[in-house]
């Protein structure tokens, strides 16, 4: 095996600049369950990602192996839920004019169910999750932004991490969001989303952030991006087949879920921060009619 290969996969793909047609396979290989990859030949892939078998070729020598073959038997054994027994085989087809409704809907929940495990196993290459959780334990105070519909996933994260007692801001205004980024200071922390990593206002007072010497974390959907480039965290969601436009939406769902760990991790086996959450609950129960 070579030093290439020594490395996570699925870390690698998530760091590694691809053309557009090797990208197409990566986004395919990615947006499938496991289980289906198992038995995925070179003229399947080809059909479905649009591209040409050379393309497939040239993108298991760029991984560090042979063929098609050793590409595949890498990805399943990195994938946790390969790793127990289990029984037939779930398809990942996309959306046709003849399905119908509940035909789509099983489709869509598929995707995103898919695309949450292979998230998990990203992260469990990484150490981008413990580092986002030591760093948010360590700061002063934290800041986060987000404009747009990744205001929506900044607003949750604020909430959640608010039950706990940490000393977190988020305003949906851009000029509050800069106003807040110039006078933060060392010892602080700035979370920054974008599924885009290039949205201007939030790359500002990201950028804004780090110059006044905060710790900067970036939650985005794409490997290759400016605001990834200056985060000091870089939590890189994984790549997905567009389900008519709904590669944005998905990867929200998995900004989502995120902030839903990053909560259960700051507060189990922390009995201060359990018990903030248990009177937070109960106060807002006492306002429910």
């Amino acid at each position: 095996m070579s030093e290439l290969q020594n490395h996570m996969l699925l870390h690698r793909i998530s760091r590694m600049r691809f053309t557009s047609a090797q990208r197409k396979v990566v986004e395919l290989l990615l947006s499938i369950a496991e289980y289906d990859v198992a038995g995925l030949s070179s003229e399947e892939i080809v059909k479905r990602s649009g591209t040409s078998r050379s393309t497939v070729d040239r993108l298991c020598k760029r991984l560090g192996y042979s063929g098609l073959k050793e590409l595949r038997r890498a990805l399943m054994h990195e994938t946790r839920s390969m790793q127990k027994s289990v029984q037939g085989s779930v398809t990942s087809e996309p959306i046709t004019p003849a399905d119908n409704f509940n035909e789509i809907a099983y489709k869509v929940f598929h995707s995103a169910s898919v695309r949450a495990l292979r998230f998990a196993d990203l992260l469990s290459q990484s150490n981008e999750l413990e580092d986002m959780i030591k760093a948010i334990r360590k700061a002063r105070s934290i800041q986060v932004f987000g404009v747009g519909a990744s205001a929506v996933v900044a607003l949750d994260l604020h909430q959640r991490l608010l039950r706990l007692g940490i000393r977190i801001n988020f305003s949906e205004d851009h000029h509050n969001q800069l106003a807040a980024a110039s006078v933060m200071e060392r010892g602080d922390m700035a979370i920054a989303i974008s599924y885009s990593g290039r949205t201007r206002l939030t790359l500002q007072a990201a950028d804004t952030a780090k110059a006044q010497g905060a710790v900067v974390a970036a939650v985005v959907g794409v490997a290759e991006s400016p605001l990834g480039s200056i985060a000091d965290i870089p939590v890189i969601t994984p790549p997905g087949v567009n389900l008519f436009g709904a590669n944005a939406v998905m990867t929200r769902i998995l900004e989502l879920m995120f902030n839903e760990v990053v909560f259960h991790c700051l507060a189990f086996g922390n009995p201060l921060m359990m018990e903030k959450v248990s009177k937070v609950e109960r106060d807002l129960n006492d306002e429910r009619v």
